[in-house]
């Protein structure tokens, strides 16, 4: 007769804070993405209470290596450039003529440091258990957004198209979150089940109308490809190209509307105002009008609609050449800081990013809450992939080290 010895993995604290991390992670990963299907609201809950949840996980076992997590996210380049990002920008919300900008920083400051909390206090070691929810999530949420618009035929509204609708907001969410799903299931040898996913998340996004997804998982897709085998070189390669987008764009523009200054044609045409605005702006474009300009600006009717929705034109109206800086330099570390990860998950990881810039690129995400939470909710999913523990086979036990014998009766 064998008595089987108590670990130390079934301490009741420790036991807790499983259940807890694993409820935190599929509220996450599975009900926030399914849930803003149907209500447009909930992606705003779920993320406040899954990151808590998070939270309350690690604070049940405390340990040196939850400090030494959030010390590395803290320290971490793509985190410094990203509160220099926001030092700048809260710097001027004293010179923004609006005043709603200032409550909605507050709302994305709070958003983003619950995010920054959140991640930096994850295992440094993410179970297989909990990972696998990851591409369950997506998978789930991929049929939910199939079946709805086939079946539903929803009729898409003029709220919906300006400021994207529940299903088009589901599918930007995917268009993110289904790089870091991916590259959890292929580091497993799980190719075909990574394929699919990719084919029917690209089929979702189509059939919800998503503004932009689709050219941004074209944009992923290139830079996965070009990326494979040799994500490090790449990295370095993406960082230095999406800085010099960020910080050229304005030139960009100027050129678009010197080239057409009457008729441009419609796929510069943004472009080409936009080239007109920076000859008025002066040196305007050098502190830019403050946080929140350009879309209080288009609300209020100070700004026509043809003003462009792209991330990168509202970093440069709003926050200016030092802004733009900023924005070049976070992008370009969180690129690099990915490039550094596994050799065979670092391709997927950079497609997300190529995609996440892509619609930063051509919009309408901005600095609307509802496009930070998902991108949150992505990085959260970097985390969680990154501290992924891969195994392809289970290890062998060494004879010897079994079970502890038992006193024979």
């Amino acid at each position: 007769m064998s008595v089987l010895s108590r670990r130390n993995t079934d301490e009741p604290a420790e036991e807790a804070a499983r259940l807890l991390l694993r409820i935190g992670v599929f509220l996450l990963f599975v009900v926030s993405l399914i849930a803003p299907i149907l209500a447009r609201q909930t992606v705003y809950v779920l993320l406040p209470i899954g990151a808590a949840l998070l939270l309350a996980a690690a604070t049940l076992t405390p340990d040196e290596s939850s400090a030494r997590s959030m010390r590395a996210i803290l320290l971490s380049p793509p985190f410094l450039a990203a509160l220099l990002l926001a030092a700048w920008t809260a710097l001027s919300l004293l010179w923004t003529p609006f005043e709603g900008p200032a409550e909605r920083f507050a709302k994305i400051a709070a958003t983003l440091a619950l995010v920054a909390l959140a991640t930096g206090f994850l295992p440094l070691r993410t179970k297989t258990s909990n990972l696998n929810l990851l591409p369950i999530g997506v998978a789930a949420a991929t049929i939910a957004l199939v079946a709805v618009t086939l079946l539903l035929k929803p009729q898409y509204t003029l709220d919906d198209i300006l400021d994207v609708g529940p299903l088009g907001r589901a599918g930007l969410g995917l268009s993110l979150l289904v790089w870091p799903a991916m590259g959890a299931l292929a580091v497993r040898d799980r190719w075909y089940w990574a394929a699919a996913l990719a084919v029917a998340t690209a089929l979702a996004c189509y059939l919800s109308r998503a503004p932009n997804a689709m050219p941004a998982l074209v944009a992923g897709a290139a830079v996965f490809v070009a990326s494979f085998g040799r994500a490090r070189a790449m990295a370095a390669v993406i960082a230095a190209l999406m800085a010099a987008i960020v910080l050229l764009a304005p030139l960009a523009a100027y050129l678009a509307h010197a080239l057409w200054p009457d008729n441009p044609p419609a796929f510069f045409r943004h472009l080409a105002f936009w080239g007109q605005m920076i000859g008025t702006d002066g040196w305007r474009t050098a502190i830019g009008h403050g946080f929140g300009a350009a879309t209080w600006g288009v609300l209020g009717g100070y700004l026509t609609p043809a003003t462009p929705r792209s991330l990168v034109f509202k970093i440069w109206f709003d926050l200016g050449a030092l802004g733009a800086a900023a924005a070049a330099l976070v992008a370009a570390r969180a690129s690099l800081f990915v490039g550094q990860s596994r050799p065979a998950l670092a391709p997927f990881l950079l497609g997300g990013i190529g995609a996440g810039f892509a619609l930063c690129l051509f919009g309408p995400a901005a600095e609307q809450l509802w496009w930070l939470t998902l991108a949150g909710l992505d990085a959260i999913a970097y985390a969680l992939v990154m501290r992924g523990q891969f195994r392809k086979r289970l290890p062998r036990v060494p004879v010897g080290l079994g079970a502890p014998a038992g006193d024979s009766a």
